[in-house]
């Protein structure tokens, strides 16, 4: 049965509230995260790319360092070379927060057909707020939970379960967008449909329609569930300073 925001009887599976994850997905910030690590590396005389980036996709910053510990030499402090990477990270996005194309689009579209929106990812929930102030996203979101704000990041299934919660949503009527292969294990596995969009990193699983499906972007994402969207211009973001 395809996935819709209707439901013709015996024809689809409803989709009850929306859940996005945000770097790589909602947000243009993968690219920037990966030239910051490519940055930082060099400082010490290491040549890395974007596979070595590719397996920290999706996580907190807890799983995430220990990730990092293993892949960069014994003398390297990896929480040293982390708080160097997001210090270079943070400067990046003093000014403008770049958004993924359709973003705003597919966002104002769902609010318009009063469906239930939230987001759901690894960075803390502090930033997360943030920049989806800064960049005109918040309105449209009724949660935004943080990696930092369950016991277990990404790829456990805590922070989509977290959100469904939040809306009084049951996870199996929920939809999660996510890009990273750790975003949508964890919401697989919260019981979600997924459309995976993948940014940096490919798929690493075979499309399972209903249930899993992957796209090319949000608004292939948005026309897959039948969401008609009249005006795709992309609002100007608000510059701002980044938080601690």
């Amino acid at each position: 049965m395809p996935l819709s925001l209707a439901k013709p009887p015996g024809e689809t599976s409803r989709i009850k509230a929306v859940i996005f994850d945000m770097d790589g997905l909602l947000l243009d910030t993968e690219t920037l995260s990966f030239q910051s690590f490519v940055t930082t590396a060099s400082r010490y005389d290491l040549v890395v790319g974007i596979d070595d980036y590719r397996g920290m996709i999706g996580l907190n910053a807890a799983t995430g360092i220990d990730i990092l510990r293993a892949m960069l030499p014994p003398q390297l402090d990896a929480v040293t070379f982390k708080n160097e990477w997001l210090d270079i990270y943070r400067q990046l996005l003093v000014g403008d927060v770049p958004v993924k194309a359709g973003a705003h689009a597919v966002l104002k579209s769902l609010h318009q057909v009063n469906m239930p929106c939230a987001v759901a990812t690894s960075s803390s929930g502090r930033k997360a707020r943030d920049m989806l102030t800064r960049t005109g996203l918040m309105p449209y979101l009724q949660h935004v939970t943080g990696g930092d704000e369950v016991p277990a990041g990404k790829p456990a299934p805590d922070v989509y379960l977290d959100v469904a919660q939040k809306l009084g949503v049951a996870a199996d009527d929920c939809l999660a967008f996510e890009d990273s292969n750790n975003g949508t294990t964890a919401a697989i596995a919260a019981g979600m449909k997924v459309i995976q969009i993948p940014d940096l990193a490919p798929s690493n699983r075979p499309p399972n329609p209903p249930s899993f499906q992957i796209c090319s972007s949000l608004t292939e994402a948005a026309a897959l569930i039948g969401l008609q969207i009249e005006d795709l211009s992309e609002p100007k973001y608000t510059p701002g300073p980044q938080p601690d």
